[in-house]
């Protein structure tokens, strides 16, 4: 699960992550991320940290896109769920209203 972190830079350390970024054709999150984690592995490398799994920024940006859209369909399905309750309910009160209708006219 991903987790929303927040931190201040200095202004000089944030013109290289944006450096970098450009180089790499990344967005300034996406570089953050593959600085942080090359960071770890050299950490690792040197005995400093284990090491950490192998992780792939845009594979788990497709799968949290492919969960907002599963999610979104849901939201669409229940909507309908919803209306077709509320059309069934309508027309089985219409129902009862005619069956219980007596006198000359049924």
């Amino acid at each position: 699960m991903a987790l929303r972190l927040s931190f201040t830079l200095d202004s000089v350390l944030s013109e290289r992550i944006d450096q970098f970024a450009k180089k790499q054709e990344l967005d300034r999150n996406e570089a953050v991320l593959l600085l942080i984690e090359h960071g770890l592995d050299l950490a690792a490398e040197e005995g400093i940290l284990e090491p950490i799994r192998d992780r792939d920024y845009k594979k788990e940006a497709r799968m949290q896109k492919n969960i907002d859209s599963i999610t979104g369909g849901l939201d669409d399905l229940r909507k309908e769920v919803r209306s077709m309750h509320h059309l069934l309910n309508m027309s089985l009160k219409n129902t009862e209203k005619k069956t219980t209708r007596r006198g000359l006219f049924k």
